[in-house]
C-alpha cells in the first residue's frame, strides 16, 4: 500500500494499440452498442487517441456514449452512399457513428483515388468525425496520401506509408484550408438538440 504526503506525484501508465481498442470496444459494447460497429469505432478510438486528437479518442468516445443515452446518436443506421460523380463520394451517416459510415465508403474513395487520382469524401449526418484516424491509416497502408477536414475547425494529413497522422496549422494555407473547414459547424452536445449532424471532408 503506498500513502501519498502533500506532494504532488506524478504518475505514468504505458498501453499499447490493444489496450486501448479493447477499452474502447467493451466500454461500446456495454453501452449497446454492436460488435461489429463496436471494433470499427474502437479501433479509430484507439488511433485517435495516438494521434492525440482533443477531441476524438477517448474523449470523443464518452461523448458518443452519452449522444446514445440523449437519443441523438443511433448506433445501428446504415449509411448511405452515393457514387454519381467520378471523384466524389457523398456519404450520408443518417444520424450514426463517423468511423463506421467511413469504413463502408472508403473502398469507393481507395478505388476512385487509384483511377482519378484523387477522390473526395463529403460526410454527413454523423458523429464528430474526429481526425477520422481509422481511414487515414487505411489510406495510408493503401499508398495514399490523405487530408481530414473536421468539425472545430483542425485537419489532419497522412502520408503514404506513414506511421503517423500529423495535425495541420489552418493559418499556414489562410485561403484553401480555412475556407474548407470555415464549412463545418462546431461541437455541439446538448441533450436537448436533434439528431447529430456533423460534417467533414476526407480528400
Amino acid at each position: 500500500m503506498l500513502a501519498w504526503a502533500n506532494e504532488s506525484v506524478a504518475m505514468m501508465e504505458r498501453f499499447d494499440l490493444g489496450d486501448l481498442q479493447a477499452l474502447a470496444q467493451e466500454t461500446l459494447t456495454r453501452a449497446g452498442v454492436s460488435d461489429a460497429a463496436a471494433r470499427i469505432v474502437a479501433r479509430d478510438v484507439a488511433l485517435s487517441e495516438v494521434a492525440r486528437d482533443p477531441d476524438g479518442g477517448f474523449v470523443g468516445l464518452l461523448r458518443d456514449i452519452r449522444r446514445i443515452r440523449y437519443g441523438r446518436l443511433d448506433p445501428d443506421s446504415v449509411p448511405v452512399i452515393e457514387t454519381n460523380l467520378p471523384a466524389i463520394v457523398q456519404l450520408d451517416g443518417a444520424g450514426g457513428f463517423a468511423s463506421v459510415a467511413l469504413a463502408q465508403a472508403l473502398p469507393h474513395v481507395v478505388a476512385s483515388a487509384v483511377t482519378n487520382g484523387l477522390s473526395m469524401i463529403r460526410l454527413r449526418n454523423v458523429s464528430e468525425p474526429g481526425a477520422m484516424a481509422a481511414a487515414m491509416a487505411d489510406l495510408s497502408s493503401a499508398g495514399l496520401a490523405g487530408l481530414a477536414l473536421r468539425s472545430g475547425g483542425t485537419a489532419y494529413a497522412v502520408r503514404p506509408r506513414a506511421t503517423r497522422i500529423t495535425p495541420l496549422d489552418p493559418s499556414a494555407e489562410p485561403n484553401m484550408l480555412s475556407s474548407l473547414l470555415a464549412l463545418a459547424p462546431p461541437i455541439t452536445d446538448h441533450p436537448l438538440e436533434g439528431p447529430i449532424a456533423q460534417k467533414g471532408w476526407l480528400i
